[in-house]
């Protein structure tokens, strides 16, 4: 069993890099189809995003598995957290440094180069660092406690969805809406709230903290957890593929989980572009809908864990209800700021959506850690050996996988399908408002293969 200190210091060791991948999962399509220069080619931008998904796949998975097969005086997990976590840091710098090293670059080819570079990059190392570090949770954890110690970490995942989202909300607001205003002058022109820092400057300042806290908050986990010792057998890559593989739960609910992501992906790739293009959103407007966002979803972090941890619902019915609960509210994205008739102001109409929307986003990121922990302990009571480098690390394929087609359709729903212009004289391309009923379909396949194939309580 865990003390508190123990649990704490897991939990908080993911704080840093969450920030950094939840403001690059909304941010960066966003801010280099706005600002670092490519709004004329927005398909360019998600797809650098995209691909960057397949890259940190490959990692994961090979990341999984050398951990798992990795023996040092400091552990099989701790190397990888002390290697990844500075080149982690570097490379995220570098993906919002595009102004710093290529100045006034206008070429979209170039830029796209530079994005892609280094987003993969990051990626990877995001994988080669995150999945050694997940893959410690049910090698420390009892069944008990399994649930618990996912909520902190979720507790703490959601604070770094506060910090990094919250980020990703607020520049748009302080430096102006114009990729003019970004781009012109090699960035010497001063926003209109800090007067004080160019814009480019002001991305500089933020992107070196967020740097740095990778690093300072795997510190208290490389300290106090202390890794049991579990027999690593050494048998050949194809062998322990055959294993996964053969634990049809774990792959449906790979398969499940894999498919919603399709629609999780695209929303936080188009949320930030939905509410300035669609919506209209100016500065105030943006810290309102993120703070609802984020509150409502710490509210179904409780109110989903108590469901989840009763024996009469289990892991299994809580995701169910949640998801045919997410796809019922989606479809309502093609309506709101459309209708004249509706007699609600436009941020009243997005709030409420982002309080329905909380209710289902909340279980999505809170079921999963513990369903696999669970499928991994399974494993491990059958076959008396530790594989939980292997199961994180496989996941991450399909799920990265789908994650890559959900950004590119997001990119070619934008660039690709006619524009609209609605009651407000606001124009903008009709994959804003087909993205809500097209994720709610992707929704009720995951839901379907879900509650056809999947167990998410194995221990019961």
């Amino acid at each position: 069993m865990l003390t508190f200190k123990e649990k704490a210091s897991y939990g908080i060791g993911r704080l840093g890099s969450s920030i950094t991948l939840d403001m690059a999962d909304l941010f960066t399509g966003f801010v280099y189809w706005a600002y670092f220069g490519l709004s004329e080619d927005p398909f360019l931008a998600f797809l650098g995003v995209a691909i960057g998904k397949l890259v940190i796949a490959l990692s994961s998975y090979f990341s999984g598995y050398l951990s798992d097969r990795t023996k040092t005086r400091w552990g099989r997990r701790k190397p990888f957290i002390l290697i990844g976590a500075p080149l982690l840091a570097l490379c995220f710098f570098m993906l919002y440094s595009p102004h710093i090293f290529l100045g006034e670059e206008t070429d979209s080819m170039i830029i796209f180069s530079y994005l892609l570079v280094f987003n993969s990059l990051y990626q990877a190392l995001y994988g080669f660092l995150l999945t050694p570090f997940q893959a410690w949770l049910p090698e420390i954890t009892t069944e008990e406690e399994r649930l618990e110690v996912s909520g902190y970490q979720n507790t703490v995942n959601l604070i770094a969805f506060v910090i990094g989202a919250g980020t990703a909300f607020l520049i748009p607001a302080i430096i102006g809406e114009s990729a003019e205003d970004f781009t012109t002058a090699a960035f010497q022109e001063a926003n209109d709230i800090l007067p004080f820092l160019t814009n480019g400057l002001l991305i500089t300042v933020i992107v070196l903290i967020f740097a740095s806290s990778i690093i300072i908050f795997f510190i208290p986990s490389l300290l106090v957890i202390q890794e049991k010792e579990v027999f690593i057998p050494q048998p050949p890559i194809r062998e322990e593929l055959n294993v996964v593989f053969s634990n049809r739960n774990y792959i449906s609910w790979t398969l499940a989980r894999g498919t919603l992501s399709i629609m999780i992906s695209g929303l936080l790739g188009i949320v930030l572009l939905w509410i300035k293009e669609v919506l209209g959103f100016e500065t105030g407007d943006y810290l309102i809908f993120g703070v609802v966002l984020l509150l409502s979803i710490f509210s179904g972090f409780i109110f989903w864990g108590r469901v989840g941890s009763n024996p009469n619902y289990g892991k299994t019915k809580s995701y169910i209800f949640s998801m045919l609960y997410l796809a019922c509210v989606m479809p309502f994205m093609m309506f709101i700021g459309q209708v004249e008739a509706i007699p609600l102001p436009i941020l009243i109409q997005g709030v409420i959506f982002a309080i329905l929307t909380a209710g289902g986003l909340s279980a999505y990121y809170l079921l999963p850690y513990a369903i696999v922990g669970d499928i991994v302990e399974k494993d491990e009571r059958e076959t008396g050996e530790s594989r939980a480098g292997m199961y994180y690390g496989f996941e991450s394929i399909p799920l990265n996988f789908f994650q890559f087609i959900g950004y590119l359709l997001v990119g070619a729903m934008i660039d690709f399908l006619p524009s609209i212009t609605n009651y407000t004289g606001r124009t903008f391309s009709q994959g804003y408002l087909l993205f809500g009923p097209f994720s709610s379909i992707i929704i009720l396949v995951s839901v379907f293969i879900f509650w056809k194939y999947v167990n998410a309580d194995p221990l019961k």
